[in-house]
Order: C-alpha cells, then structure tokens, then sequence
C-alpha cells in the first residue's frame, strides 16, 4: 500500500472510531426497545450487529468484529423468551466490551477521550424551507415515521449545536429564492461532531445541480412530487439502521439473477436501482449519483466495459466503486475491465455473503473518500479546489439573479514564527482554532475553505463592500478576543490580514475575483500586520 494510500485508509479508520457514541447509543435504544417487548427489536440488534461485524474488520479492528459476530450468532439461534431480564443484561455487557474496543482503538489511533454521551431518545429532523404546502407535506411525512420536527425558514446565523440536539436527518427544500441550498448543505456537511446522519435535499423543479450537491455533501436527492413516498421510506430505513443507506446500481440482463442479488442486498438495507442494460443505466447516471455501480460485463446494446469507460469520463463518478459480476473464464477480460475503470470482480455464481460484504463495504468507504476529496483533512472546511469550484458557481448564481458577493482571502501574520518556536503540532491546531472560530462567526451560507497553508477563503453571498468590511472586522476581533492557548501552554495570540474583492465590482470571473483578493491582501501584508484592504481603490481599513 502506498504511503498515501496510508493516510486516506489511516483517516477512514479514525472517522470510523470518532462515530462510536453514535453507534453505541444506536444500540443501547434498540436493547431498552428490546425490554420493552418491542417486536422488532432483536431483527434491529441482529442487523446492528452484523454491520459492525463487517465494518469493524474491514477497517481492521479485529476486537470489534469478534464481539459483534459472537451477538449476531446469539441472537439469530435465541429461540426462548428473555428469563427476568438475562438477555437484556447480556446485551448491555456486550455493548459494554464494545465501548471498551471503541476506546482502546482510539488509544491506538492517538483520538482523544470523548465524555460519555447520555442518547435521547426519538430521531430528530430539521427542515430548511420556506413556508409552503410542500413545506406542510414534509412534516406530515416526518411526523408519521416517528421525527422529532424542527422547522426553519432560511438557515440564518449559525448556532452551536451540541451533540445530544444533533438533528439526525436535514431536510433542504431546493429553493434559491430563499436560501443557498448547497451553501446550507455545506455548512451542514463540515459541522463535524454535529453533522447530521443524513442531509436530504428536495428538487422541486429538476434543477438541482448534483455535482454540488454531492461535493456539498448531500446524501440523496428527492423528487418534489415523490416526497410523499420516499422521504418517509428513506427516515425509517435511517432511523432502523443509523446511516444513510448505501445506493446500489446494478445492472444485470438476468432478471432472476437480478432479484436475487436485490433481495440480498435489501436484506442488508441498502437501496437497489435496477437496470437491464448499459443504455438504460447510461440514461439513469445522468440523474442519480449512487454510492457503487454492480454490473455484468455481457450487456444489450452497451456492453459493461463501454458503461465503465463513460462513467469514469463523468467527473461525478470518479471515485465510485465498480463491481463487475464475471463467469469463470481466464484474467484477459478482466485484465481489459480494469483498464476501463473497474475496482473489484465477483464470478457467478456469487457468494451470498462474499458479495454482500463487498458491496456494502466498498460503497460505504467510496462515500468516505468523496467527502474526503472535497474537505481540507485538517480543518474540514472546503479545500482549495472546491472553495474555487463554488467560487466559479457563486460568478453563475450572481450573473443570473443579478446579486452582488464578497470573495475575502486571510492571511494568518507571521505563521512561519509559530512553526519555528512551537512546532508544526501546535501550528496545525493553531489553524484548526482559526477555522473553528471563522465558522463559528460565519453565516450557514458562506463558504469557508483553506485557501492552502495558512490562507483561508470566505465566499459571502448577498453580500456588498460594506457587509463584508463588517464581517471581516468581526473575524478579527473573534481571533484577538480568542487567542489560542495549547494544553499548558503559554498563549499564542492570532492575528491575520484579509484582502477582499467584490463582484461585479472588481471582477465579472472566478479567476479574477481570485486574483483583486490576492493583491489586495498582499497589499495589507504589506502595509502591516492585522490589515483588510479592498480590492481596486486601495482602501484600507485596519
């Protein structure tokens, strides 16, 4: 494995063990649901079970798969009724090894202690829509499945949200007249700790654009006029099994074979699209994003290695799993099929089990390295190339609705300083607590992105010269009113310098709103530190 290879698989590892309050209190609702006589409570702990079963050794926590197999065993040969509480009791112990292997991978992987977090019961939700009658259906939808419902108009200025008043599901009606709907999903997407399981992003009029939307780290887009079917489907499979259910294409002729692989795969709650040919596929690619593509090599009308070739062209699926079902021949055609983009083979007849694990394992992680692609590792704002890619489409937004925006660049003074007298450990939770705190001072709908080392970029929309001079002022009055202090450390004051450009003011383009930012605050770095300076005229205001 590669060294950079590494270091994505050694990341995906430590979300992995980060989401462990979580999992952990999925299955502490389901045993007191079990208590309570609930009759659908041991299929709920068996199908738990049995993920972290699988998942747990994918990621190479070999004590967690044990412990998981071993209750998942249990479960599926208990034939006689819970004496006095015994099996109840037994599934707390279990859950308490679990938390016991949870901690110690931590400690293995260096991730601080986190205090233990009491779960509330009942799934909450959070909708971000104007008031409406689709505003209405989302409700009732929700209601019936057992949410909590929140309900906002427009997403405002952010507020800090604890763990335990975590929104499971975020519901975003597509509504540009509004709110941003990506800008919302975003803020969402890089809320850390806080992020919702799911963020669900309603298209009322087939506008949606779903490269954004998948980069702003949206889950599943729904149909308006479908909301009453699929939304209320798509929370009770969340609310049964905890995550976003992985999205299955598969394409297969066969149409015994195909239900067969769909019963399997549903068995393990993932959510299958089914496709008889490579044409039909081809036309559904161009509405649905999924998590893996599983297909057969021999298609009608466009064959499978044809489908890879076009599907690894389209920049939306460069990083998702393909899955080619093979008949027991020799490596050239499957040679020739990783040329065309595949990742992995399953010969037919195929394993129940084998491929399950493998499909459900590999979406989940191909969901993991988008949102990595898209997230700065360190500070999980946008990271450079996407901050530029929503910058491009905040010119397209603007350019059409006739709005004005603010693009600021940040320049953290004298960085180099921080690195030489405290080391580059402390310089990176010196950016950390600068991200941290410009989220905490943003709007939802601004766009916050590491720039690259220690430059940030805020893309403020709906925003002129005057409200981005305002917001700049508060950004450095949060950084010298919080300075960062590390663990017995001494305290680290923080300054920076801002250089802001304004569209159309002073650039119709992405790449020269870039450019004014860039100048300007050279010209603040230059004049002296803890500057603003606007682009063109030379303003200063510091």
């Amino acid at each position: 494995m590669t060294e950079s290879l590494e270091d994505a698989f050694t990341a995906l590892r430590r979300e992995y063990i980060a989401e462990a309050s979580g999992r952990l209190a999925e299955l502490r609702k389901d045993i007191a649901a079990f208590r309570a006589g609930e009759s659908d409570a041991a299929q709920s702990l068996t199908t738990r079970f049995h993920r972290l079963s699988g998942s747990g050794g994918s990621y190479g926590f070999q004590e967690i798969s044990d412990i998981s197999r071993e209750m998942e065993r249990w479960l599926k040969q208990r034939t006689s009724p819970d004496i006095a509480g015994v099996d109840a009791e037994r599934l707390e112990h279990a859950v308490g090894k679990l938390a016991e292997a949870f901690d110690s991978a931590a400690d293995e992987l260096g991730l601080p202690a986190e205090p233990p977090v009491t779960a509330e019961f009942g799934w909450r939700s959070l909708i971000i829509a104007p008031p409406g009658p689709l505003r209405n259906q989302l409700e009732d939808a929700l209601n019936s499945t057992g949410f909590l419902v929140n309900v906002e108009t427009d997403q405002g200025e952010p507020k800090p949200v604890p763990v335990s008043d975590r929104p499971d599901l975020v519901v975003i009606v597509a509504d540009q007249a509004h709110t941003d709907p990506y800008a919302v999903a975003g803020a969402w997407s890089g809320a850390g700790a806080t992020r919702p399981r799911a963020i669900v992003l309603v298209d009322q009029a087939d506008s949606v654009d779903r490269i954004r939307a998948l980069a702003a780290g949206v889950d599943i887009i729904l149909p308006a006029e479908r909301i009453h079917l699929e939304l209320p489907k798509y929370a009770k499979t969340l609310a049964r099994i905890g995550t976003p259910p992985p999205r299955v294409l598969l394409v297969e002729e066969d149409l015994l074979q195909a239900a067969t692989i769909t019963g399997w795969l549903e068995q393990a709650n993932a959510r299958v699209t089914h496709c008889t040919d490579g044409i039909s596929a081809r036309d559904l690619l161009a509405k649905e994003t999924p998590d893996l593509l599983l297909m057969d090599l021999h298609l009608p009308g466009l064959d499978g290695l044809s489908l890879a070739r076009l599907v690894r062209q389209d920049p939306r699926f460069a990083l998702i799993p393909i899955v080619f079902l093979t008949p027991q021949q020799g490596v050239a055609e499957q040679i020739e099929a990783l040329r065309a983009g595949a990742d992995h083979f399953l010969v037919e007849p195929a394993d129940q089990q084998l491929l399950t694990q493998l499909v459900i394992n590999r979406a989940e992680r191909g969901r993991r390295l988008r949102e990595m692609v898209h997230r700065d590792g360190l500070t999980g704002l946008l990271n450079h190339a996407t901050l530029m890619a929503e910058l491009e489409h905040a010119v397209e937004y603007a350019r059409r609705h006739g709005e004005t925006f603010a693009f600021i660049m940040i320049d953290v003074d004298h960085f180099k300083r921080v690195n030489d007298k405290y080391g580059h450990l402390v310089g990176d939770q010196v950016l950390l607590h600068v991200a941290k705190e410009f989220q905490s001072i943003a709007r939802a709908s601004d766009l916050l992105g590491r720039y690259g080392g220690e430059e940030f970029g805020i893309i403020l929309r709906r925003t002129d010269r005057n409200g981005a001079g305002v917001l700049a002022g508060k950004l450095r009055h949060g950084l010298a009113t919080n300075a960062f202090v590390p663990a017995g450390g001494e305290r680290i004051p923080i300054r920076v310098c801002m250089g802001i450009a304004c569209y159309p003011r002073d650039g119709m383009t992405a790449a020269a709103l870039a450019l004014q930012a860039d100048q300007a605050l050279y010209r603040a770095k230059a004049r002296g530190r803890d500057r603003v300076e606007f682009a063109e005229d030379g303003t200063i205001q510091g």
